[in-house]
């Protein structure tokens, strides 16, 4: 298997978390859960496509994608390949994210929507530059050169207060005191992060203190200090909201992860926990 990890350049640095090329020519059939993670994921596929859909609804709607967005989720996805997969990842922030597509995030929340329905023909063009160039360094470059125009083109720029308030958020800040902070009432605070992040504070709140506690229990600590550790109410909270978001306990989730640590090489961003391999 190749697999090769890059940050962006410094400028993009702000907006995109990393880039990261893989290639399994002939591996086993194999699906992985991918857990909310605050970040979006833009996956480009040189090869066969994935089949993906939300891990709560199982086989009932389920995308066969090529290239795709995964933003504002809140629940856990299951992608399934048939074992010979080749392409590249892009880990962004959300708000970063806004900023390059010049979209409404909430509205690439429903489904995983391909690269050309994000980009239009340009998202198409863009897979096929990259399946064509010759090196991940190259293809690292190209993207580099494209986000940066995008970002600089942008129309649309994230408002300082949903930048800091996802900051707030990811330090575990109550609610009340985001919006006292920022200056902004509940109503107007969800709004904006809908159009720019694509969940709400509270949502994201969920997802981002259910990553304290993966992290925690993973790097050894027991599931009832973990809980205290991420503010849970007890560890019964806890284990409702794994189950709730990933639709696995606690223990197998710990099972099938192995004893890998955070930012292990199955995760996508250092210090999250946001895959399993289910098989």
């Amino acid at each position: 298997m190749e697999s090769v990890r890059r940050e962006p350049v410094p400028v993009l640095r702000r907006l995109v978390h990393h880039y990261h090329g893989f290639q399994l020519p002939d591996a086993a059939a194999r699906a992985r859960l991918e857990i909310p993670s605050g970040a979006v994921t833009l996956l480009i596929a040189f090869a066969e496509p994935i089949r993906i859909g939300l891990a709560s609804e199982g086989e009932s709607r389920v995308y066969q994608r090529g290239s795709f967005l995964s933003a504002g989720r809140a629940v856990a996805a299951v992608g399934r390949h048939r074992g010979r997969i080749h392409g590249m990842e892009v880990t962004l922030n959300h708000t970063g994210a806004h900023h390059i597509l010049g979209l409404r995030m909430a509205e690439l929340s429903d489904g995983f929507p391909t690269l050309g329905e994000v980009l239009g023909r340009e998202g198409d063009l863009l897979v096929e530059q990259l399946a064509g160039l010759p090196t991940w360094e190259a293809r690292f470059a190209r993207l580099d050169a494209y986000l940066t125009r995008r970002a600089a083109d942008s129309p649309v720029l994230p408002a300082w207060q949903v930048r800091r308030a996802t900051r707030l958020v990811a330090a575990g800040w109550p609610l009340r005191d985001i919006q006292r902070d920022v200056g902004w009432g509940d109503r107007h605070l969800r709004a904006r992060f809908l159009e720019q992040v694509g969940m709400s504070p509270k949502a994201m709140a969920r997802v981002l203190r259910l990553q304290t506690a993966l992290r925690a229990h993973l790097a050894g600590r027991s599931w009832a200090q973990a809980a205290i550790l991420a503010r849970y109410h007890d560890q019964a909270h806890l284990a409702h909201d794994v189950k709730a978001i990933t639709g696995l306990t606690p223990g197998r989730l710990a099972e099938l992860r192995r004893g890998a640590p955070p930012g292990s090489a199955l995760d996508r961003l250092p210090g999250r926990v946001t895959s399993v391999l289910l098989g």
